[in-house]
């Protein structure tokens, strides 16, 4: 009797857990539907974003694409993507990834951890007023750190002072974060690096032991192959390109439509209660109509390049100003007209070392 009494209350809460998924997804997309039959406008980049970043060609790109009166997505989307260690404040994850509407085509800039910032003028001033603490040079990873109060305001406007570029968005994510929604959407299939994987740090609660070769990761496995830099020759810069793999395959699967419809219940849930970001859920529906548009075989991906250098005794990564300015102007400045052919390598990660 006991046995089928607990049948029942499993029965249930499957049902209900079911329903509480279905009503989300249908509030979702009642939104979404709402928000598309009350545009009465086309979407206008000037302003949306400094009309001083944006080409010519770029405003008539978009005035011929929103003529007929459709709402959509602007040509050009940055977004700055970190990942923080909450205990700490590090952000031991920092990209700006670049989406190109027109051609469905994604930029994607790693910014080592390591890397050396230093502040000075108007922006110094503006890092004490919020720590009074903070010293004029860090490694890049430790901006929030001494900046956390104001959000990521001082974080965001210190990658586009390095990389002279404008950054619409930002998405923050913590470990928590990362773990839950893999897992929320059946893990995500890779290709582990020859020789496994294997590390131990229980201070960190951290536990790697990988196997090589293609494999699914769940969150907790997913989570130590992006952390994981210690046995690589390049260390840091390794683990980078990992990551930027990892991504690709990632976008890759969950952009699936089977994979995606039958985990979106848990995905929004996993979005809403890990993820940090400035999206206003005003600016959706603009990007809904992209989804099918993304190709992950125009997905191309670089890291800063620079030199590791010894700086009073410790390490840093220093930016090399030419290299980066030409991976800038081709990421962020670079192609946006889909009747052009683009011609990348988009399956090498860019570095100088």
């Amino acid at each position: 009797m006991k046995n089928l009494e607990n049948k029942y209350k499993k029965k249930f809460f499957k049902i209900s857990t079911t329903m509480v998924s279905i009503f989300l997804i249908g509030l979702l997309f009642i939104f979404f539907g709402y928000k598309f039959l009350s545009a009465d406008q086309a979407y206008d980049p000037s302003k949306q974003r400094d009309s001083t970043l944006i080409t010519e060609k770029e405003i008539k790109q978009q005035v011929e694409q929103t003529s007929n009166g459709i709402f959509t997505p602007p040509i050009r989307t940055n977004i700055l993507i970190t990942g923080v260690d909450e205990q700490e404040s590090l952000t031991d994850v920092i990209m700006v990834a670049s989406y190109i509407s027109t051609t469905g085509e994604i930029n994607l800039l790693s910014i080592p951890r390591d890397t050396y910032i230093s502040f000075k003028g108007d922006d110094l001033t503006a890092l004490r007023d919020i720590n009074r603490g903070a010293p004029s040079y860090m490694k890049m990873n430790s901006v929030y750190a001494y900046t956390k109060k104001s959000g990521m305001s001082f974080l965001q406007s210190s990658v586009e002072s390095m990389l002279g570029i404008k950054i619409d968005y930002y998405v923050k994510v913590d470990l928590d974060a990362f773990v839950s929604i893999v897992d929320a959407v059946g893990g995500i299939y890779f290709d582990v690096p020859e020789g496994g994987l294997r590390y131990s740090d229980p201070t960190q609660d951290l536990y790697i032991n990988l196997k090589e070769g293609r494999q699914l990761l769940d969150g907790k496995q997913a989570e130590g192959l992006v952390r994981f830099r210690k046995g690589y020759a390049a260390q840091d810069l390794k683990r980078v390109e990992v990551q930027q793999q990892f991504i690709k395959e990632f976008i890759t699967q969950i952009l699936d439509k089977e994979t995606l419809m039958s985990n979106l219940g848990d995905i929004i849930l996993n979005l809403i209660k890990y993820v940090e970001t400035d999206f206003d859920v005003a600016d959706v529906p603009k990007y809904l109509t992209v989804i099918p548009n993304i190709d992950t075989n125009k997905m191309n991906t670089a890291t800063l390049p620079g030199t590791s250098q010894t700086i009073d005794g410790l390490s840093y990564y220093v930016m090399d100003s030419e290299a980066t300015n030409e991976i800038i102007d081709r990421f962020f400045y670079g192609n946006t007209d889909p009747d052009k052919e683009i011609v990348t390598e988009t399956s090498q990660t860019e570095t100088t070392n």
